[in-house]
């Protein structure tokens, strides 16, 4: 999914067309549809209209059939930014994030409102992080920034981004303002408390956990990771009561075996940790995680 979502506005303000765009930001694609080719029955080289059933068949995955009304739409206005974006969108959903990156630079050249650039390069910045460029993503959420500085989507995108380039201050700062601008916002809390933690900044790291808990009581991931936090503050029972928690709902999850095995090892259960370690090797932790528990196994269980 693209870091935000947003929809152009009919340029001619038509009745037919407004209420069609309406249809379309409320999802009723196939309805919308139905309307955009009455219109485009009577006049098929309106390139906004071409755009919109373009993005309408791309909400509905008719990938093909909303590539060539984009492209009709350009054809019929080369100038016509929205249907660069909407194409650019779907392009970095197919990852064709070259092609993806190519449309969101025609889009920004003809886009004229601060807040139309805004988006562009928040989602042009997604396609370059999902391609690998990482210093390219981040210039372009800094870049997005400057058109509005209480943007929400480039602080969260950005802030998740910044600790794979070693800059974890950045990040935390651009976390902070997000969880401010919006409360309620999941994947802030959570990448703030696992900075922190990083950092060695444990009672921070739990107070932002604290903070997400309060409004996601059951959720697996958070309760994982604050047990850790407590395991690393050495409330042990704390920290297996969290985690025994994110087990119950989540129980593919190869990190909490991981904590917990690691909480055991701590209270001196070794048998019980490396039933642990064993789990969290059967769900893949070596695979996506690296060698930790692989290294843990062979320092506490060998001898078993």
């Amino acid at each position: 999914m693209l870091a935000c979502i947003s929809y152009a506005h009919s340029q001619d303000n038509t009745p037919l067309t407004d209420s069609t765009v309406a249809l379309t930001n409320g999802g009723e694609y196939g309805e919308a549809i139905a309307v955009y080719t009455r219109i485009l029955s009577q006049a098929p080289d309106d390139a906004e209209v071409l755009a919109l059933r373009g993005h309408a068949y791309a909400e509905i995955n008719e990938h093909e059939k909303a590539l060539q009304d984009l492209a009709l739409s350009l054809n019929a206005d080369p100038s016509y930014w929205p249907a660069y974006r909407w194409r650019a969108d779907l392009e970095t959903d197919l990852e064709d994030f070259e092609a993806a990156i190519r449309d969101y630079d025609e889009a920004l050249q003809y886009a004229d409102s601060a807040a139309d650039k805004e988006t562009i390069l928040v989602n042009r910045a997604v396609a370059k992080r999902l391609s690998g460029d990482h210093a390219g993503a981040a210039a372009d959420f800094r870049e997005a920034l400057k058109y509005n500085p209480n943007s929400v989507c480039a602080l969260e995108n950005l802030g998740g981004l910044l600790p794979h380039m070693d800059q974890p201050q950045e990040a935390i700062a651009c976390l902070e303002k997000a969880i401010q601008l919006d409360s309620t916002f999941e994947g802030g809390y959570g990448n703030l408390a696992y900075l922190y933690s990083n950092l060695g900044q444990y009672q921070k790291a739990l107070d932002i956990s604290n903070r997400l808990l309060s409004f996601k009581p059951g959720e697996a991931y958070a309760l994982n990771n604050r047990g850790y936090i407590k395991y690393k503050l050495n409330d042990l029972q704390g920290a297996l009561e969290d985690i025994n928690n994110a087990i119950n709902v989540l129980p593919v999850n190869a990190y909490a075996f991981k904590n917990r095995g690691l909480i055991y090892a701590a209270l001196k259960r070794n048998s019980d940790a490396c039933t642990d370690f064993q789990k969290a090797l059967s769900l893949g932790f070596a695979r996506y995680h690296g060698t930790e528990v692989t290294e843990l196994i062979e320092t506490l269980c060998k001898m078993r």
